[in-house]
């Protein structure tokens, strides 16, 4: 019983299918959710609102940037 060398893959190849079977998908994965973030909204209601999200946190951060939000400044005792 003599076994030819070509009766099982290297183990090299296999790793390296597996490897570039991995970039491949992770590339795929990135490529469609670059692709989803370039494509409009569609909504004017949408944008809009998402618009106004924007400035208030903009606005709200700059004018009073003491008070953060969270509890990092709350009294730990009751009033």
């Amino acid at each position: 019983m003599n076994k030819d060398e070509d009766d099982e893959p290297k183990t090299w190849v296999s790793a390296l299918k597996i490897v570039f079977g991995l970039a491949v998908v992770i590339g795929a994965i990135g490529l469609a959710l670059w692709y989803a973030s370039q494509l409009s909204l569609g909504s004017p209601a949408l944008e809009q609102a998402i618009e106004e999200v924007h400035q208030k946190s903009s606005n709200s951060s700059s004018s009073n940037s003491s008070s953060s939000w969270g509890i990092s400044k709350d009294s730990p005792i009751r009033k």
